[in-house]
């Protein structure tokens, strides 16, 4: 299929289109199926393996109110979450900019995924100030492991220290999601991505909704 085989390809080699088109209806189903096809089983894999012993954040706010959770799912989280870890993958200083100011607003009691991502957007910043553009690779696969790594803030109580070593493992589905993200944003620009962001996280959280019961 030629939208999997493009974005192989870009999997492989990183690249930022000449000039961003829309992408097609049957593209974007094809990536959103893709891409639950992939972290939806991975998900109840690790359910199976006992990963459900850390409390999720999404459960408290599904008790306290359902609604408010798809908004900020579905609207907040891809509004505020694509100029932070995908904007700057244009490798300019004025995005870079964007994200380091927008990533003020992710500071929690777990803030060393922000920390994190500081030291990259300031280490980008300055190696693009000096005409010095890291390879788009690196730019796409750390932007990607860094958006999976801020999730971890959905897990109340977990202890770094002793479970260190979970870490990826709990948060690559959403390395997943970041890069079929970052495919999407340099090929078919920011609002596909926002918009797709949405619609994913919409197939994962009305769902939950509907069949929650506290």
């Amino acid at each position: 299929m030629k939208t999997i085989d493009k974005l192989v390809s870009f999997l492989k080699v990183p690249y930022k289109a000449e000039k961003y088109t829309d992408i097609k209806l049957k593209d974007f189903a094809l990536l959103l199926f893709l891409t639950l096809l992939i972290v939806v089983p991975y998900a109840l894999i690790l359910d199976w393996a006992g990963m459900d012993q850390f409390d999720h954040k999404m459960l408290e706010l599904l008790e306290e109110n359902k609604w408010l959770v798809a908004v900020l799912a579905i609207f907040l989280a891809p509004l505020l979450e694509e100029p932070i870890f995908r904007l700057h993958l244009d490798l300019k200083k004025s995005s870079i900019g964007w994200g380091l100011g927008l990533s003020l607003l992710m500071i929690s009691e777990v803030w060393y995924p922000v920390a994190l991502l500081w030291v990259y957007l300031i280490f980008l910043y300055i190696r693009v100030g000096q005409g010095r553009n890291p390879n788009l690779k690196f730019v796409v696969y750390c932007s990607a492991a860094l958006f999976a790594m801020i999730h971890m803030v959905n897990f109340t109580g977990f202890d770094y220290g002793e479970y260190f070593y979970l870490v990826p493992l709990l948060v690559a589905g959403q390395f997943v999601v970041g890069l079929v993200l970052s495919y999407i944003r340099l090929n078919h620009g920011m609002l596909w991505a926002i918009i797709f962001h949405g619609v994913y996280n919409a197939m994962l959280i009305i769902p939950a909704i509907y069949f929650y019961e506290p």
